[in-house]
């Protein structure tokens, strides 16, 4: 088992402040380079503290060896951790969705949830080591990957998987579903594709194949911080602004894509017939819009059940960490 010394002798530094750093001692003063070394150095030689061996004696004391609860009374705990603030979550119907699937599963298990925000992370130690496993929904810096790793090793991310074979994750495979639709988009003869969205897979691959292809322009490719109406309105503006009007758009998401429609009627232009426009994810918006959206259909409702269903599985004793792939289909409606 590892040890404080074990740490300090990996980074050079006393075991007084790994101490400091690993109990949030605000007083410290320690760069944060410094602070993520010894995160990460923790994470490596999987050091368990006093306090969360106490916690995870607690636990194994609530359950005899088939997993079954002595005290029958004291339902099972769950805490999630979203990226996104309750009104970031409302306008991005995917992570919308990802909650309902667990609050939906945790309800037809009797499980307790508790949430919280990115933000309560550092002082949140006692209630993120409490459970058996927590679930981290999104995307996350370094620092508050390795703090949630610190407090609990059983995490559960859902749309990312920064800690790799070290925790669960549920998942969809971005490149292969932008790489599918960035196939049909080239295959319909479009010489002038653009993209809207985030620097990510999607972008990373619509570059790569158009860039193949010969069909790439820079001002056909707009990088939004957010995704929401406004940027995909913003950025669709922007790209019909340039010298050449495209004929394909690939929104990164449906939400996008609502921007990117107001834009093409503003300037009296029409869908499909002069730009044809394609989404990601089939919110329940998008067969009502006119035309109806051609998007790939996620599962993010499905996504969050199955991260619950892992979360039962390590409260029954599993070990092994386990990564799932969700499925996605095209649906082709009369926007493409």
């Amino acid at each position: 088992m590892a040890t404080l010394k074990d740490i300090a002798a990996l980074t050079q530094v006393s075991t007084s402040t790994i101490s400091r750093v690993i109990n949030q001692d605000p007083t410290l003063s320690i760069s944060q380079s410094k602070r993520n070394e010894i995160l990460r150095a923790v994470q490596k030689l999987e050091y368990v503290s006093p306090k969360q061996r106490k916690a995870q004696k607690e636990h194994s004391e609530k359950h005899d060896e088939s997993g079954n609860h002595h005290i029958s009374s004291a339902p099972l705990e769950l805490v999630v951790v979203n990226f996104l603030d309750p009104v970031g979550e409302i306008n991005d119907p995917y992570f919308t969705s990802i909650r309902v699937g667990i609050e939906n599963c945790c309800f037809h298990n009797k499980i307790s949830v508790r949430t919280l925000r990115r933000d309560q992370i550092a002082k949140s130690g006692h209630i993120i080591s409490r459970p058996k496993a927590v679930i981290a929904v999104g995307h996350f810096t370094e620092e508050e990957v390795l703090l949630m790793y610190h407090y609990n090793r059983n995490l559960i991310f859902i749309d990312s998987n920064p800690l790799g074979r070290h925790s669960d994750a549920v998942l969809f495979d971005r490149y292969a579903a932008a790489k599918e639709l960035v196939g049909y988009i080239i295959d319909s003869g479009s010489k002038y594709p653009a993209f809207i969205g985030n620097d990510e897979a999607r972008l990373h691959v619509f570059r790569e194949l158009t860039k193949q292809h010969q069909l790439y322009r820079d001002d056909h490719c707009v990088i939004s911080k957010e995704f929401c109406i406004e940027s995909g309105y913003q950025a669709m503006l922007k790209i019909l602004g340039s010298n050449q009007c495209p004929d394909v758009v690939f929104a990164a998401t449906d939400i996008i894509a609502v921007g990117v429609y107001r834009a093409i009627y503003e300037k009296d232009l029409n869908i499909p017939g002069d730009i044809k426009v394609v989404g990601m994810n089939d919110i329940s918006t998008s067969a009502h819009m006119n035309p109806g959206l051609s998007t790939m259909r996620l599962y993010p409702m499905e996504m969050g059940e199955t991260a619950v269903e892992l979360f039962l599985e390590l409260v029954n004793g599993r070990k092994v960490k386990k990564m799932i792939h969700l499925g996605y289909d095209f649906i082709r409606r009369d926007s493409f």
